[in-house]
């Protein structure tokens, strides 16, 4: 599978995705989507938030679509196929609040029953199913302040939230409208 290639607005020069992630969506018991709670990591400015299970790109990676493969199954033990892909969505910039955000090639894929989930403690503190009835209920979404004076879009999880990236793309692929 090819990579999807961006143009910056700025220029004409060529984009590739430095990252990519899984969005798994499991049809049952319910609807619901895994997410993953990142492990702290002090070189990490991800690090204890709730994302989607995948990373960067290596050498070793023939495509983006391959990176996405590897780092899902590094981190969740999960072996993803070309049956269970669903839509390969647009790449989007994840961390922007950051020096040097990424652009992130996000990849959708369906089971219809959840995968075992072995998480790689490294990389990974816990995951969830995430319900995407409860998701889809804006009256749940609060809005917060992650970072002094940025106030920003979130859905309680627990002792956090869903925010940022993985809050826009949770709502852009369950086609809810942000509280902001």
């Amino acid at each position: 599978m090819n990579s999807i290639s961006m143009f910056h607005k700025e220029s004409a020069e060529k984009v590739e995705p430095e990252a990519a992630v899984a969005i798994i969506r499991s049809l049952e018991p319910t609807e619901a989507i895994l997410l993953v709670r990142r492990a702290s990591n002090t070189r990490d400015p991800w690090s204890g938030h709730f994302a989607f299970p995948g990373g960067r790109w290596e050498k070793r990676d023939k495509s983006i679509y391959e990176t996405c493969i590897r780092e899902v199954c590094e981190e969740t033990g999960i072996t993803l196929s070309a049956e269970s892909l669903e839509y390969v969505l647009v790449p989007s910039y994840a961390g922007r609040n950051v020096k040097a955000p990424v652009l992130v090639q996000p990849y959708l894929f369906a089971f219809s029953t959840r995968p075992e989930v072995i998480v790689e403690p490294a990389e990974i503190d816990s995951y969830l199913w995430i319900d995407t009835d409860l998701f889809r209920d804006t009256n749940r979404h609060i809005v917060t302040e992650p970072l002094p004076g940025r106030v920003r879009p979130a859905f309680p999880l627990g002792d956090y939230y869903v925010w940022g990236f993985t809050y826009h793309l949770l709502c852009s692929v369950l086609q809810v409208e942000s509280v902001l």
